[in-house]
């Protein structure tokens, strides 16, 4: 069984545990998944099963959107509900003073990698030293933001939600975080459902206990998707018969054809997905990552 599983992931479970769970079910010990969600985000969790586990550190950098819930005022140590309470103010924000700090954080912006995350220093995962109470300069990276849109606020309770659109890396509680200091009010992350990513949609997913009972039935396969389906970014290249036996020998091949630089997907003489290649400057075709 090789492809991407798209999963419902369930609040209060890590993305290690959602894996580990159809590992045992499915008895397959290659799989993996695209893009870690914290145990209280639910939604859409691509799981990579066999093979194809292998190719997915090279996707593109895709859109993911997401649905935040978020309160003024509030200030934890993990930049969500689930953490221990930094401050509470009793500022109050109206929607207008909202709407006018929202686009600042539109477009191209720096982030702050939050404290408790899985970014490793020197080796060790941030969240491991910050328990540990180690002092660690946190890492600044630049993250793209493509929507954000107040979905709905109550200004009685400083509370409200944010459709979130973005490309892969950005911290979403760090973006909450964030506009919560630019108020001067401090906020804090409540929700978060991650509802599209690499095109996939939340309605598209599937729970665990489904992947339970369609494995019993023999009929997980209709839920599996191929894996070249997450590298459409790549043109593909079509291999002759014998290109296709010297190919995944890891034998170099030149392509006569004008073709695009960079990677590629390829494609046996019986259109099966081979895997990614590589296309330099002279249109050479050499193996980036083997699916078979």
């Amino acid at each position: 069984m090789n492809g991407v599983l798209p999963i419902n992931k369930p609040s209060g479970w890590t993305s290690f545990d959602v894996v580990a769970k159809i590992r045992n079910i499915l008895k397959i010990k290659k799989i993996g998944h695209m893009g870690t969600l914290d145990p209280i985000t639910t939604g859409v969790l691509l799981v990579t099963i066999g093979k194809s586990t292998k190719l997915f550190h090279l996707a593109p950098n895709h859109f993911k959107e997401y649905i935040a819930g978020f309160k003024f005022g509030l200030t934890t140590d993990t930049l969500d509900i689930t953490g221990n309470i930094l401050s509470n103010s009793k500022i109050m924000i109206d929607s207008t003073s909202l709407s006018v700090c929202l686009p600042k954080f539109y477009g191209e912006i720096l982030q702050i990698v939050p404290s408790y995350s899985a970014v490793k220093i020197n080796g060790k995962k941030l969240y491991e030293r910050a328990r540990k109470g180690e002092p660690t300069e946190l890492p600044i990276r630049k993250v793209t933001i493509k929507q954000l849109e107040l979905l709905n606020y109550n200004y009685q309770n400083q509370e409200g939600t944010l459709l979130i659109g973005c490309l892969t890396g950005t911290y979403v509680r760090a973006l909450v975080s964030d506009i919560g200091r630019d108020l001067h009010c401090g906020a804090t992350m409540t929700t978060l459902v991650r509802t599209k990513n690499y095109g996939i949609n939340l309605d598209q997913t599937i729970t665990i206990a489904e992947v339970e009972q369609l494995e019993k039935a023999k009929q997980l396969h209709k839920y599996l998707l191929c894996a070249d389906y997450f590298f459409n970014d790549y043109a593909p290249i079509k291999l002759s018969q014998q290109n296709t036996l010297k190919f995944q020998n890891g034998v170099k091949l030149n392509i006569l054809t004008q073709s695009a630089m960079g990677y590629v997907r390829v494609y046996g003489s019986d259109d099966t997905f081979l895997g990614l290649g590589i296309i330099d400057s002279q249109n050479i075709l050499s193996v980036g990552k083997l699916l078979v």
